[in-house]
């Protein structure tokens, strides 16, 4: 199966503070491998525009990083193509002045690094090596960039463990899923990259079903660089 990132780039909300939160409260924040039973926090109220009509994916405020707004209807899409891989919780959704229901904030619960096909990906290395004397007022660093690749996901953990310095970044460039995957909703972690991933196949119903509307999908194995910038592939599908 083809796989797309889905970016929620221009349906965006903001933070409403509820100023009835107390200190003691638990509230949701972004994304997180550990998984956890979030039922019992609270959630700030997410701001969208007044104008224009209500959409079925927005992208959270910053303190929800990793998370996306979703219609009930779009929910319930994704969970007949894959169910359980996903809490959500209800959403507080205020549209300019009113509060709107039917939206829920998501909660990726199952975590698919193990599809990703570690012998056709690759990830962009850039390692840093401190060259400057203890009595320099500021630290200098060698620099070098490169992509590799990893056998699987065992490998790919042990040189973060072992070989990465806290100062190296190590970023996801071209990511294949496995040919036998049977999911059509992904959600990958450790890897990255950290956006919702679907099949073509969800692709397609959902633009089938006009529920695309401000977000776009991304092929999973363009590399960020190709896709985006003046000269870009995602110019040939959107303007």
């Amino acid at each position: 199966m083809n796989y797309f990132e889905l970016h929620d780039i221009y349906n965006v909300a903001k933070i409403v503070y509820d100023r009835e939160f107390k200190e003691e409260d638990l509230i949701m924040g972004s994304q997180k491998r550990v998984v956890e039973d979030l039922s019992l926090h609270k959630i700030h109220t997410q701001q969208i525009k007044a104008s224009g009509k209500l959409q079925d994916f927005y992208r959270p405020s910053s303190n929800l990083s990793m998370r996306v707004i979703v219609s009930t209807r779009a929910k319930s899409l994704f969970e007949s193509f894959r169910n359980e891989n996903i809490r959500y919780y209800p959403c507080p959704v205020l549209r300019g002045k009113e509060f709107v229901e039917g939206y829920w904030i998501t909660d990726k619960v199952i975590f698919d690094d193990e599809w990703v096909d570690f012998t056709k990906s690759e990830f962009f290395l850039r390692k840093r090596k401190l060259i400057s004397e203890e009595n320099e007022p500021r630290a200098r660093y060698e620099v070098s960039e490169q992509i590799i690749q990893f056998k699987d996901l065992c490998d790919f953990n042990n040189f973060r463990e072992k070989e990465m310095w806290h100062m190296d970044e190590r970023y996801p460039y071209r990511i294949i899923i496995k040919e036998d995957c049977p999911h059509h909703v992904l959600s990958i972690h450790t890897t990255g990259p950290r956006y919702l991933i679907i099949s073509e196949e969800l692709k397609t119903e959902l633009q089938k079903q006009k529920m695309d509307k401000g977000v776009e999908f991304k092929p999973l194995e363009i590399p960020d660089e190709e896709w985006g910038g003046p000269n870009g592939i995602r110019k040939q599908f959107y303007k």
